[in-house]
């Protein structure tokens, strides 16, 4: 059975040289990683190819992408993603997580940000800024979406005076909560008997 491995977009002119970034959770037994194959320090590696005298070959100027786990095997460890320039391997912008969803996007961020042709430091400025910019967003949401749902939850589907101006919104939120149409669902600014003040 081949390794299931993590799926990248991997444009033109770029040849991968090793690949076990695998899609797989680790599986850990007295305290280490067992599946090792996946949780190791050389993971990926991806150099940049260039075309001279009719056929393509490695291009040694060029940047490179390398991938591993570290510490090796342990679960305390993350993956450290490396983008490289030249052939002295000198590291120039590296980026750390234990979450391989935010590997493969940086991965294809530095594809598409060496296309543009910016050099090392904007591309590290623009991933941390991306980054940033991501995460206060995904917390944004999943504060609203809490929100959102704590409300649901506690007024059912009750209309308040609150929120007369929004009814219609309320409602289309709550129809899409409860899958299906409540009794007492009110034509738009309108009041149903139930719903009013006592």
């Amino acid at each position: 059975m081949s390794p299931k491995l993590v799926p990248l977009n991997i444009p033109s002119g770029w040849a991968v040289i090793h690949n076990t970034f695998g899609d797989e959770d680790p599986v850990i037994q007295n305290g280490w990683i067992v599946n090792h194959d996946y949780y190791n320090e050389h993971l990926l590696s991806i150099q940049p190819l260039k075309f001279q005298d009719n056929h393509w070959e490695i291009d040694p100027d060029g940047y490179q992408i390398q991938l591993g786990w570290y510490p090796q095997s342990n679960p305390s460890g993350c993956y450290h993603l490396q983008l490289l320039q030249g052939d002295q391997n000198q590291e120039m912008f590296e980026y750390t997580s234990k979450k391989r969803s935010a590997i493969r996007q940086v991965i294809e961020q530095c594809f598409s940000l060496i296309a543009q042709g910016l050099n090392i430091e904007q591309i590290q400025a623009k991933i941390q800024d991306n980054q940033r910019r991501f995460e206060k967003g995904d917390k944004l949401f999943a504060g609203s979406r809490k929100s959102l749902e704590d409300e649901v939850v506690e007024k059912r589907n009750r209309l308040t005076y609150s929120q007369v101006g929004y009814g219609s919104v309320y409602y289309e939120i709550t129809n899409l909560a409860y899958i299906e149409e409540k009794s007492n669902k009110m034509p738009y600014n309108t009041f149903e008997p139930e719903n009013q003040r006592t």
